[in-house]
């Protein structure tokens, strides 16, 4: 009330500021009134009316006579009309008011209505697309239109294919006169009553009188009722679903507003219900799915029988098949029965198992068949061995349904029905997709078994090549330390003086047998850190004596090149958990990769620090560098970088193999950063030893 009093009140002051307004304008214009106040004050009165409703713009109005009255029809400051002319421009002025009021409150009107209807089809059409249960559709669909138009009778029809009609599935009565017909009972074709023709044509109808149109149809018995009807087709993807029909008693008592916004509804409607369809549809697909789903590789376990048995029973609760087979590709070429079953299968009448080769299959082995409807009484299509199997008792239609692995032809699926059946395309499509993937999970189960037994292989030739290195490096210990020993006494003097030409083959024969004494240790270690059977002996280590242990052994090298080593490490201990051997190992490779892949006189920095609880070492060279592609397998064994120049030099390619093993297995980490002729640089970095 309080809001309603505050809209009269601002109207009125409305036409009073303006009444002042255009008063002083007069006095400073020396002139006796504005002429124009008539019309200004009818385009005032229409903005009010737009903005606060007729009734404050007709108290707008009033309070403009008044006011116009004594300023602005002379002004001799009193009441009253001097003038014929002036009562008729005053009367005029009003009645211009009043049209402008009326005009913009229709008009707003209407424009509200609109806006009320859009908001409440905003509201409900997710609703309704929302929905895939067909009933939960119809519905919300009758309750979410009689928000939006105010019917006395709602029918939606259903259009049936195989009839060839539109049947009524809902109708809402909302007045005595339509609740005494049976409207269910009516069926309509393409073009019969209103309905019909709005159907057929897919075009939506108003009829203002239903009562004088000859095309509406009644229930039998029902008095034609004076009554404004509309029907709006439900069409979507060009495919008619059905109609919508609401009638309102009373001639013309709906409007073309009314059809717009059904045809809105029913467009919704269409939509929800192919939604709600295709759901339907899904369901069966989904089951069967579910079923085959659960026979890919997480029950490898499970037996190839058992496995072709539940994929068999997949197809039967998808399809509803009475008698139904399956036959699997072998190992021997050949495609043999695998299960057999189906809702009527005769126990006594089910099919031996007759392997049948390739050729015996191609008419459906072939990639253009998807699959093949068969009338196995006459299609002479169908191969000996297939009109044996469909000579069953009662058998009058049959699928058979190729599974393809790729391009790969694992077997099918034969089903059949007693009764004449016509598969529609979407059942087909249905079945296919089982099809695929059943031939998916056949085809991974076979594939599983080649690896596991192709994995299997590969690990026993794994154990025997590490048995053979661990023999083989013990075997060529115990002649290597005789080979070493009697070589030290000749270089001793031991066994007497020796010539100086066989002195310079001593030096060769002790430096080839240190060397082979490395690799030989190498070979152990690795193979220790493979089979784990020896663990590393972890203790405090100082990596800084370790790094200056390797470099010891690797200055002969360097200095024989003319190289230079350049060490630079922290001044307080680095102490790490580990197992000083392998780490002495590790280091002795760095670093003679780093002289051997030097064309030059080697220049090697080693850099060792302590950074956020973690000992940090690098090695650097100035080498040939590491390609691009090379380095994601550096670090693998046996990998050798393929480089032209690499050709001269010697190796295993265990060697980093081996320094990532030890300093992994101690909780660290090694990286590698190179640009091909710009040297390489490793990165290891070993967690800090707890005091």
């Amino acid at each position: 009330m309080v809001r309603r009093g505050l809209s009269y009140a601002a109207a009125v002051g409305a036409v009073f500021a303006l009444t002042a307004a255009l008063g002083l304008a007069a006095w400073a214009l020396r002139i006796d009134r504005i002429e124009t106040f008539l019309l200004v004050f009818v385009l005032l009165s229409g903005g009010i009316a737009w903005r606060l409703g007729r009734g404050p713009a007709v108290g707008a109005t009033v309070a403009f006579a008044l006011v116009a009255d004594y300023f602005f029809l002379g002004p001799h400051f009193g009441f009253g009309l001097s003038t014929v002319s002036d009562a008729v421009r005053l009367i005029t002025g009003v009645l211009a008011a009043a049209a402008v009021i009326q005009f913009v409150h229709v008009s707003r009107g209407r424009q509200l209505l609109l806006e009320k209807r859009k908001d409440l089809l905003q509201d409900v059409s997710p609703r309704i697309i929302q929905s895939l249960n067909a009933d939960e559709v119809l519905s919300m669909v009758a309750e979410a239109t009689l928000r939006v138009i105010d019917y006395q009778h709602f029918r939606l029809y259903r259009w049936d294919e195989p009839s060839e009609r539109l049947v009524l599935v809902k109708s809402v009565a909302r007045a005595d006169a339509y609740r005494g017909a049976d409207w269910y009972t009516m069926t309509l074709g393409l073009g019969e009553g209103i309905t019909g023709v709005a159907a057929k044509t897919r075009r939506p109808l108003l009829v203002p009188d239903a009562s004088q149109d000859p095309r509406m149809v009644y229930p039998a018995g029902t008095i034609p009722i004076e009554e404004s009807i509309l029907s709006v087709p439900m069409v979507t993807r060009d495919r008619l679903f059905g109609a919508l029909s609401l009638a309102r008693l009373g001639a013309a008592s709906l409007t073309i507003e009314d059809l717009r916004v059904m045809e809105s509804i029913a467009a919704q409607t269409a939509l929800a219900l192919a939604n709600a369809e295709q759901y339907a549809e899904a369901e069966q697909t989904i089951k069967a799915l579910t079923t085959i789903d659960a026979l890919q590789s997480t029950e490898v376990a499970a037996p190839d029988t058992e496995i072709e048995e539940r994929i068999l029973q997949g197809f039967i609760d998808l399809s509803q098949a009475d008698l139904a087979t399956l036959r699997v590709l072998r190992g021997d070429g050949r495609y043999h029965i695998a299960a057999t079953g189906g809702r009527q299968w005769p126990s006594d009448e089910a099919p031996v198992d007759e392997s049948l080769p390739a050729a015996q299959i191609a008419w459906l082995a072939d990639p253009r068949v998807t699959s093949y409807v068969a009338d196995p009484r006459g299609d002479q299509k169908l191969p000996e061995w297939a009109r044996r199997e469909t000579q069953l008792p009662g058998v009058n239609a049959s699928v058979f349904l190729p599974m393809r692995a790729g391009q790969r032809f694992v077997g099918f699926v034969a089903l059949h029905w007693r009764r004449p059946r016509w598969n529609r395309p979407e059942q087909l499509g249905r079945l296919q997709l089982v099809a695929a993937q059943a031939a998916i999970a056949l085809d991974t189960r076979q594939a599983l078994e080649r690896e596991r037994s192709r994995a299997e292989a590969l690990a026993e030739l794994e154990r025997e090549r590490r048995e053979f290195m661990q023999i083989a490096s013990h075997e060529l210990r115990t002649p290597l330390t005789v080979i070493r020993g009697y070589a030290s006494l000749l270089e001793e003097g031991s066994l007497g003086p020796m010539p100086p030409m066989a002195e310079q083959a001593l030096h060769t024969l002790m430096d080839k047998s240190s060397e082979m004494r490395v690799q030989v240790e190498r070979m152990l270690l690795l193979a220790r850190l493979e089979d784990g059977a020896a663990p590393p002996q972890l203790a405090p280590v100082d990596l800084r004596k370790v790094v200056k242990d390797a470099l010891n052994r690797v200055q002969p090298q360097v200095r024989l090149r003319q190289g230079r080593l350049d060490l630079k490490l922290a001044d307080s201990p680095l102490m790490v958990m580990g197992d000083s051997e392998r780490l002495s190992s590790a280091m002795d490779n760095l670093l003679q990769n780093a002289v051997k892949f030097s064309p030059g006189p080697p220049e090697i920095e080693v850099v060792g620090d302590r950074q956020d609880g973690r000992v940090r070492l690098v090695v650097k060279d100035h080498g040939i560098g590491i390609p691009q592609e090379a380095r994601s397998h550096l670090f693998e064994k046996f990998y050798r970088v393929n480089n032209p120049q690499l050709q001269n030099a010697t190796g295993t390619g265990i060697g980093l193999y081996l320094v990532r093993q030890v300093v992994e297995s101690l909780g660290g980490r090694v990286e590698v950063e190179s640009q091909p002729g710009n040297g390489s640089a490793f990165e290891i970095e070993l967690p800090v030893a707890q005091d």
